[in-house]
């Protein structure tokens, strides 16, 4: 059992009707899930180095004083003997979340077997109490939960995660969970590359990619949309150039025997043909 020994107790409030959860006051709002993930995946020896980003791996620890803080930061990450977070328990959480979130996706497996444990051993955050919290003017009913440390944070989060049906994914780019603003969303919106790309960005240029490798009439209609595309943007001397009207005309004409093309109400060869006009 991780359970901490030393406590810093917090208020966590819950919204009734939005995925909005906020931590030690409701000026901060964050969306239910983000920071449990953003947690599993930080770098945590990288954050341990500086007080300002020991702060920035979970809203719990923003309220902390900067003796807390540097008493914290002065722990060894092994040292059993040693009370309250450590680095080390900290990075047994991550992988103790990871593999809940595997369990809750897959299913139960020995891979993520200890993890279940865990949950089921856990003992449930203190109860809440329904309160009503002004926020930007506007009344909100909210469940106040006051919790009695980091590791319950990272347990009320699940739980409520859970609660309410959340939709958790793993992005088909980079291989992490997230969670999707739609259920048909596939790739996460973190930053990928070093370009600033989003797997967001990545994921859906190579699966287009990949569509069009395998449908030959939309690689046609691919290839004449960036030549007609070029002829209106990039004016040539000796082409035959086009306006703003002519393309949009010509788009709307070519998007339309696309579908005709592949219902067989047209004939595919035909098509081809005149996109090449």
């Amino acid at each position: 059992m991780l359970r901490e020994t030393e406590k810093n107790y917090t208020h966590v409030y819950l919204d009734l009707t939005d995925e909005i959860i906020y931590f030690h006051s409701t000026s901060a709002p964050c969306r239910l899930g983000k920071n449990l993930l953003d947690f599993i995946y930080m770098d945590l020896k990288t954050a341990f180095q500086q007080m300002e980003t020991v702060r920035e791996i979970h809203p719990y620890f923003s309220a902390w004083s900067d003796e807390g803080i540097q008493m914290l930061m002065a722990r060894p990450k092994d040292d059993e003997k040693v009370s309250g977070l450590t680095l080390g328990r900290m990075e047994e959480f991550q992988d103790i979340y990871k593999k809940l979130l595997d369990a809750l996706i897959h299913g139960a497996s020995e891979m993520n077997e200890e993890a279940t444990h865990y949950f089921l051993r856990h003992p449930f955050y203190s109860s809440g109490t329904l309160v009503n919290q002004t926020v930007k003017n506007e009344n909100r009913w909210m469940i106040d939960y006051f919790l009695m440390g980091f590791e319950d944070c990272l347990m009320c989060e699940l739980v409520e995660m859970l609660r309410r049906h959340q939709i958790i994914k793993i992005c088909k780019n980079c291989g992490r969970f997230f969670i999707p603003k739609r259920s048909n969303v596939d790739y996460c919106t973190r930053v990928f590359s070093s370009d600033g790309k989003t797997c967001s960005d990545v994921g859906y240029t190579k699966t287009f990619a990949k569509t069009v490798k395998k449908d030959e009439l939309l690689q046609a209609y691919t290839r004449a949309y960036k030549a007609h595309y070029a002829r209106m943007t990039k004016p040539r001397k000796k082409a035959a150039n086009m306006s703003r009207d002519e393309f949009e005309a010509w788009y709307k004409e070519a998007k339309e025997g696309l579908e005709l093309a592949r219902q067989g109400k047209i004939n595919a060869e035909e098509y081809k043909t005149w996109l090449k006009k």
